[in-house]
């Protein structure tokens, strides 16, 4: 009769399971199947987007944040996900940090972060995605699209106040796939260009 009772129990967890995982998916699905697209010249279109989706966090987008056009080939290097987010990393990176002497008359360096809490984020969702592709747990395209969304979220809230979403990402406990939904599901970009 235990046996029966454990039996029963782990076939319903696993139902359970299985149905969370199809519905992660499927909601990630419909979220690239109607996510916003950029046009040719890097503004979003967000006429499309799932209506569904309640966004807790929602941001001024600028295209000229997101232009790449003065970013060469040499510039960007090469990604994982291709020239266009090499392109937005670079841009990324430069927005986000620049160096400080240590000292006075030293030549020594370092590095400065600004906003950290976003700039660790965005870091952390990059290595995640590169390693479900490398597993063969997500499409390449699938990740692509996700990690564009995070990165032009990145660039177009740099000069907001964002005290509250970078208390979210923390709330994320470092986990980035809670930190990857985030982006995806709790920020909504206007644009206004």
């Amino acid at each position: 009769m235990k046996n029966l009772v454990k039996l029963t129990i782990l076939s319903l967890w696993t139902i359970v399971s299985v149905n969370a995982q199809e519905v992660l998916i499927a909601g990630r699905t419909d979220i690239h199947a109607n996510a916003s697209t950029i046009t040719n010249d890097n503004t979003t279109n967000t006429s499309t987007t799932n209506a569904s989706i309640k966004s807790t966090f929602e941001f001024t987008s600028f295209s000229e944040y997101l232009s790449t056009e003065n970013v060469t080939d040499e510039m960007a290097g090469n990604h994982f996900f291709g020239n266009e987010i090499a392109k937005k990393m670079y841009l990324f990176n430069d927005h986000y940090s620049y160096k400080v002497p240590i000292a006075p008359g030293n030549f020594a360096t370092k590095t400065v972060f600004r906003k950290p809490e976003i700039y660790m984020s965005v870091k952390k969702i990059e290595r995640y995605l590169e390693k479900s592709v490398k597993k063969g747990d997500l499409n390449i395209s699938v990740a692509h699209n996700e990690y564009d969304k995070v990165l032009n979220v990145a660039l177009n809230i740099l000069d907001e106040d964002t005290d509250k979403f970078e208390m979210r990402l923390k709330s994320a406990d470092e986990n980035a796939a809670g930190l990857l939904n985030i982006y995806l599901y709790e920020v909504k970009l206007e644009n206004i260009n």
